[in-house]
């Protein structure tokens, strides 16, 4: 391997950038805004490249003496990724690689050992690491038709409540009531907001479901679909294996409170973040579907 590993996990709402040493010791950190590709691509590369010039500008380390292992939002998506590929190749790295920030977070979770890794977050999705170092996504789809178990799919359950509400006249109180004081209480106020919403104001939302859990009929409907959907991501991501199962994302404590004690039993905490799995990746045979 070169000198160095650049580590860079780029979500929707934060960036994170680490640089390692040959002996896998972090020597410099830090922190900026959201770079996911599922976005705004054109804005998300430019964050991406800025943040990346900052932290090689801070530790002054030539690039040619460094491996750029990034794992960012949307990178499943083939042309997401070789629009930011094609931008980074500016700073004439030694190797560049460009994977879903799901393979870095299931490779940092159990630190490159076999796992059952569900992040959940404004979006969701698994990754299974068997024994053999074979990666496979489960799900991560997108907010469109998938991302079952996320807050951006918990926010959307949240409007369908409140149009369900409208379209019956039905008062608006309890979470309904919290809900339409941001999205609006008129079929056309709703409508205009969900025309201009993404994903991760949809996951916004989701943060007004919890308050109202235990004494909000819909609210405890509404988590109860959610736990369903993370129990079966979980299910789909395990498989038949035995792999001990590990919850990432904002979601995961919250989530992992609705299970029951035998289902929380399979769960571990993680062992390490998503960036020790830029660091697995750049230093182990690892190979991702």
């Amino acid at each position: 391997m070169t000198n160095y590993v650049l580590a860079v996990d780029g979500g929707g709402s934060k960036t994170a950038l680490a640089v390692f040493n040959r002996n896998g010791e972090v020597i410099a950190f830090e922190k900026g805004a959201g770079s996911s590709l599922s976005y705004d691509l054109q804005l998300s590369c430019e964050r991406m490249m800025q943040q990346v010039a900052s932290i090689m500008n801070t530790t002054a380390i030539p690039a040619h003496h460094t491996q750029c292992i990034i794992g960012v939002a949307g990178a499943g998506n083939p042309y997401n990724r070789a629009a930011l590929l094609q931008r980074l190749e500016t700073f004439a790295f030694a190797d560049i690689r460009v994977t879903s920030d799901a393979v870095t977070a299931a490779l940092g979770a159990n630190l490159g050992a076999p796992v059952a890794c569900v992040a959940l977050g404004t979006g969701s999705v698994g990754a299974r690491l068997d024994s053999h170092g074979q990666l496979q996504l489960v799900g991560g789809w997108g907010f469109t038709l998938g991302d079952g178990g996320s807050g951006a799919r918990l926010g959307a359950m949240a409007v369908q409540a409140l149009m369900k509400a409208v379209d019956r006249q039905q008062p608006l109180h309890g979470l309904i009531a919290t809900i339409a004081k941001e999205v609006g209480e008129t079929r056309a106020e709703i409508s205009a907001w969900v025309r201009e919403a993404t994903a991760k104001e949809f996951a916004t939302l989701s943060e007004r479901v919890w308050p109202h859990a235990n004494h909000c009929p819909i609210a405890t409907q509404i988590l109860a679909r959610h736990k369903s959907a993370v129990l079966q991501l979980i299910a789909d991501t395990r498989q038949d294996t035995e792999l001990p199962v590990m919850l990432l994302g904002g979601l995961a404590n919250k989530s992992k409170q609705l299970l029951s004690d035998s289902e929380q039993r399979i769960i571990m905490p993680a062992r390490g973040n998503a960036l020790d799995g830029a660091w697995v990746l750049a230093t182990q045979n690892i190979q991702v579907e």
